[in-house]
């Protein structure tokens, strides 16, 4: 199968925004946290002033793939599906058009991609992968038609993952009422009694 550095698919946007700048306007904001470890699901994202901006951010615009690169091990790789800022500690890259986005983001939250980015564990510094590292990872680049179908194979797979899990927390919340409910039960039955 075709291989490729992921430098030949995907390429860095450096579209900051600085305070000094003096920009404004209105943005969303989607920060590390907002982005759910593994699946590529966005699970939050903040409304933001841009004249009411204390740090830098980065743009970024739908279609982008968003990857956080501090703490590379939580896969928080997201494919942007409107135009938005995130943190500086994040990259955004545009990916070509010989790639599909859920595709290659996909492979960047793979263990094959972990086991191939050099992680930098520095003492004193949170781990990350610098820019040039997640460039130089080799990745597989079957034709676009197998790309699309092993990226919505997955987006299928991971939202039967989501919803199941949803279940299994209702089951959860469910049974940690049991106990309240029984003892209600029991200590209105001694009034009855």
């Amino acid at each position: 199968m075709k291989t490729g550095a992921l430098r030949d698919v995907l390429v860095p946007r450096n579209a900051i925004v600085h305070p000094r700048d003096d920009p404004s306007g209105e943005g969303t904001f989607v920060g590390l946290e907002h982005i759910e470890p593994h699946t590529g699901r966005r699970i939050g994202s903040l409304p933001i002033r841009l004249e009411k901006l204390t740090g830098r951010k980065a743009r970024f615009y739908g279609g982008d793939i968003v990857y956080g690169y501090l703490r590379p091990y939580l896969n928080k790789v997201w494919v942007a599906d409107f135009d938005g800022y995130c943190s500086v500690d994040q990259y955004v890259f545009r990916p070509t058009e010989a790639v599909v986005a859920g595709f290659i983001a996909a492979f960047m939250r793979s263990p094959l991609f972990l086991e191939s980015a050099p992680i930098d564990e520095s003492p004193g510094q949170l781990p990350r992968i610098r820019l040039d590292e997640v460039l130089d990872v080799r990745v597989p680049l079957p034709p676009i038609e197998v790309q699309r179908r092993v990226a919505d194979d997955l987006s299928e797979q991971l939202g039967a993952i989501d919803r199941m899990s949803r279940d299994i927390e209702a089951q959860r919340e469910a049974i940690g009422a049991l106990p309240g409910a029984l003892l209600r039960r029991a200590f209105e039955a001694i009034d009855t009694a």
